[in-house]
């Protein structure tokens, strides 16, 4: 998908800027107007999808003919942005990747729905599960997404648990999954824009879509809404490895992703409790039915010797106890120990 893009704005060093950031983005084609008469001369001649202006650039209020979303690039102090109140604005003196967020989210909003080429073999879903409490599911899901990220594939990370236990490094702002899930059945809306202005950065070049903040709104989320969402994003091509972090309970969500899932991680830890727990879990039929996609990982491995499991599955990876260790911290201790090998389940 081309979205072609104008930049109005008389200082041609910041729009200078603004286009060779917003250059990185593959999807945008970008062209700059220094002027009100140089804007109207491009205009005879191109399409422009987006115009992100500068209000003071003229006298008079712009004219837009043929533009699908002109945007007021505002700051204080500009004289004429009172021509522009029913306009979508967005402040012009900040980080240009939240620029660059906002307006595709805003941009998804009036592009209409088209998911564009068809990219469902190239990503790669990976659920990490457990059904122990306390496992070390969370801190596994995010050193899996981070070494992966770090070896150059474009890593998306999800929670979907009912409380999202990755806040702590991935902040909520604004809404995402529910943003994103909204989405579904709306053809007015673009999914595949609609999902990269969720996606925000977080550590070690992880991107993340926001997970759920209110027990009623993953109650009201229905199963067959989270299979669309993730099918999307398969044919969207939105990422190279989409890594999921569930719940410690199966219900029609997780069971979803589960089916979903092209390999699913397994965390286990010591203890006869959790032990019992993962051997209940190895009997059921969802598990019989997808061992052939499943890995496991050792979580606070106390005994190197300790090889019990209750499934016949590949090792990927066993993780020593680091005690209170702040989590950022640990990810990049399990990272430089090389205590998951997560490159071994990913398809060249």
């Amino acid at each position: 998908m081309n979205i072609s893009v104008a930049i109005v704005d008389f200082d041609k060093n910041y729009a200078d800027r603004l286009r060779e950031e917003l250059n990185q983005y593959e999807e945008l084609i970008i062209s700059v107007c220094t002027s009100e008469e140089k804007f109207y001369q491009a205009l005879e001649t191109r399409h422009f999808d987006i115009v992100l202006f500068n209000p003071d650039i003229s006298q008079e209020r712009l004219r837009f003919a043929g533009v699908k979303l002109p945007i007021c690039l505002y700051s204080d102090g500009m004289q004429q942005v009172e021509y522009y109140e029913s306009f979508v604005k967005i402040i012009k003196y900040q980080r240009i990747s939240s620029i660059y967020k906002e307006m595709i989210r805003e941009y998804a909003n009036k592009a209409g729905y088209s998911i564009g080429l068809d990219h469902a073999e190239g990503m790669q879903l990976l659920a990490v599960y457990s059904p122990v409490g306390g496992s070390g599911k969370t801190t596994v899901a995010l050193t899996v997404a981070s070494q992966l990220a770090l070896q150059g594939k474009r890593i998306l990370f999800l929670s979907m648990e009912q409380l999202d236990s990755s806040g702590c490094l991935f902040p909520h702002q604004n809404e995402g999954i529910i943003s994103l899930i909204e989405t579904i059945g709306n053809r007015e809306v673009n999914f595949e824009l609609k999902c990269k202005g969720l996606m925000k950065a977080g550590i070690n070049q992880v991107q993340y879509i926001e997970g759920f903040e209110k027990l009623a709104d993953y109650g009201d989320v229905k199963n067959t809404e989270i299979e669309s969402v993730l099918q999307n994003m398969r044919r969207a091509g939105v990422c190279d490895v989409l890594v999921v972090d569930m719940n410690s309970f199966l219900d029609d969500i997780g069971t979803v992703l589960i089916d979903q899932a092209d390999k699913i991680i397994l965390v286990g830890k010591p203890g006869n409790l959790p032990l019992a727990k993962l051997s209940s879990f190895a009997n059921q039929a969802i598990t019989n039915q997808n061992q052939q996609k499943m890995c496991y990982v050792y979580n606070f491995s106390e005994n190197p010797n300790d090889n019990s499991k209750p499934l016949d599955i590949p090792v990927i990876g066993r993780i020593h106890h680091y005690g209170n260790l702040e989590l950022s911290a640990m990810i990049r201790a399990i990272q430089k120990n090389g205590e998951i090998a997560a490159d071994s389940i990913i398809k060249r």
